[in-house]
């Protein structure tokens, strides 16, 4: 295998396809809809401008002509808080070095800072709308949200969500008149799956209803939400991510599926195939081991849908695909 460099200061990790002489290739990556970026990972606590253990699973837009990142960025006495990162190609970021101001919202005000992680960013109607888990001892994990214009400012939406509920995401328009989001309703510990909430006013969620999701191996225990959905005419493309057991961790995998335009709770096409799943360095070792999330993607200028994930809970990574070739994927399984 050829052997990772160091160019720009950046350590490289060697291309993906290369392999040890003599050893069988393997061509996985060659034929799924989802490919590695050659570098990753993108982003690591030795390269954050600051001393943290942990950079990962970001929310991810387009801002002022270039990619933002929304970055959950865990510190070395273990508490969270978000940075933002820029790029103007989408690959090369650069950090602000201090802590987004994020409110309070009602509920904290009362009984405390909540534990926010895992982002999702959705533009509406002229606004970047948040949605991010958010944990309040002792009652667990809930759903809390805020809007920005320039992610210096946000406003927070008073309530946090009932528990246990986390991965939401927003749709970027209103479903037949109706805010929407894709979340995860958890009441069984280290299971729970995806359903569709709609909402007149952001506060007040129902009309929930379970997404029909296959049946597969690698979704057996949790399976939630992952990008902002995009639209397309066959549907509104997701890529999401699931678990499974195996000998020795519950291991993370991602999918791709399209809903129904008119009713999310209709998955219309999903491949019973996973398009990734940990099996680099990156995404096996680090605090949490065997660990693929998605909380974002950008299509790029050039059509190339930028997946931004974390690797083993420790590190930001890149995969790229077209949405046409996911889209064209998803429609292959319904053939």
């Amino acid at each position: 295998m050829s052997e990772a460099g160091v160019v720009n200061g950046r350590r490289q990790s060697p291309a993906v396809g290369t392999s040890t002489p003599g050893a069988k290739k393997r061509t996985f990556e060659t034929r799924g809809p989802l490919k590695r970026y050659e570098h990753n990972p993108i982003l690591t606590p030795e390269q954050m401008p600051f001393r943290c253990y942990a950079v990962f699973n970001a929310g991810a837009t387009m801002f002022n002509e270039g990619v933002l990142l929304m970055l959950r960025v865990e510190g070395c006495d273990r508490t969270t808080s978000f940075y933002i990162a820029t790029s103007e190609d989408g690959v090369d970021f650069d950090v602000n070095p201090k802590p987004i101001d994020y409110p309070l919202c009602t509920t904290e005000k009362r009984y405390g800072p909540a534990h926010r992680f895992d982002a999702r960013i959705t533009l509406l109607d002229g606004k970047y709308y948040i949605f991010h888990a958010a944990w309040l001892e002792p009652w667990g994990c809930m759903i809390g949200a805020a809007t920005t214009k320039d992610f210096v400012h946000f406003e927070p939406l008073p309530h946090l969500s009932e528990p246990s509920n986390r991965n939401a995401v927003l749709f970027p328009e209103k479903i037949n008149g109706l805010y929407a989001r894709l979340d995860r309703p958890q009441n069984v510990p280290n299971y729970g799956s995806i359903w569709v909430s709609y909402s007149p006013d952001l506060e007040f969620w129902g009309r929930s209803m379970p997404l029909n999701l296959p049946q597969a191996g690698w979704i057996r225990n949790k399976a939630g939400a992952g990008i902002t959905p995009i639209r397309t005419p066959q549907g509104w493309l997701e890529i999401y991510h699931a678990t499974a057991p195996t000998c020795s961790s519950e291991n993370y995998y991602l999918g791709a599926m399209l809903m129904d335009l008119k009713d999310p709770s209709k998955v219309i096409a999903a491949p019973k195939d996973f398009i990734l799943a940990a099996e680099k360095d990156y995404e096996c070792v680090g605090q949490t081991p065997n660990v693929i999330f998605t909380a974002g993607a950008v299509e790029m200028s050039d059509g190339t849908l930028n997946v931004y994930y974390g690797g083993a809970d420790t590190r930001m990574c890149l995969a790229q695909t077209t949405v046409q070739t996911l889209v064209d994927y998803c429609l292959q399984a319904r053939a």
